[in-house]
């Protein structure tokens, strides 16, 4: 599976792969790391495609190398390779497949948040870690597959997989967004969140291993669908 980071070292983005890789490792699937703006190798020689979160907007068109992220994806769907998108990897995969994706305009969720399933064998109600600024709307065909009070989810099309939410997250994951966002505008806007980088450690400690096997679930549901676990292999 190439796993997509940005703005980041390839290391990095192996660290914020999280509950992924154990995922991963548990299952003898193979994690290569790659970083947007580089060059990506050609997505017909994976399995699947899994792109993580991003400061950047999906929607914004400035970012340098956005138009050609969505090139890519664009080719590794082509090709029926599957994607798993996640926060702004679950934005840029629903634009790609005929959705949108958007500025949240009041509607983001930072922290740890309850959601609707519609699909509780597949995406437990959580909580679940947010932390986003953006959202998307479903694909028109897809499958909304969870939902909140502000926005979409969750949704799957064919053997794709977008989500909103952070089902990745780890202790090591959390630190690496705290070295991002400390002494900067996000961090500044915590007071009006109402959250703390404190309490946000505290409480992803707290919660790890059972956010490690919801979301080993979603990972499987998603396995299963992108041919990468055999049906049999049953949940983790």
């Amino acid at each position: 599976m190439l796993v997509i980071g940005h703005e980041v070292t390839p290391e990095v983005v192996l660290v914020q792969a999280g509950t992924l890789g154990s995922w991963a490792a548990r299952h003898g699937v193979r994690l290569v790391p790659a970083v947007a703006g580089g060059d990506l190798p050609d997505p017909a020689g994976f399995d699947a495609v899994a792109v993580l979160g991003s400061a950047q907007g999906a929607w914004d068109d400035a970012v340098p190398w956005l138009a050609d992220e969505i090139t890519y994806l664009e080719r590794a769907i082509a090709a029926d390779v599957p994607i798993l998108g996640i926060c702004f990897g679950g934005q840029l995969l629903a634009r790609v497949l005929g959705g949108t994706a958007h500025r949240a305009d009041g509607h983001h969720e930072n922290g740890w948040r309850t959601i609707a399933t519609e699909a509780p064998d597949v995406i437990v109600e959580g909580p679940w870690m947010e932390f986003h600024f953006d959202t998307f709307t479903a694909p028109p065909t897809a499958e909304v597959l969870a939902r909140s009070e502000r926005c979409d989810q969750a949704f799957r099309q064919g053997c794709h997989l977008g989500v909103q939410f952070h089902p990745e997250i780890t202790p090591a994951e959390f630190e690496t967004w705290v070295s991002r966002w400390t002494g900067t505008t996000i961090e500044d806007r915590f007071g009006e969140l109402g959250i703390t980088t404190e309490g946000l450690r505290a409480e992803t400690a707290t919660r790890a291993e059972t956010s490690r096997l919801a979301s080993w679930r979603l990972f499987d549901d998603f396995g299963r669908r992108a041919g990468l676990l055999r049906r049999e292999a049953g949940a983790a």
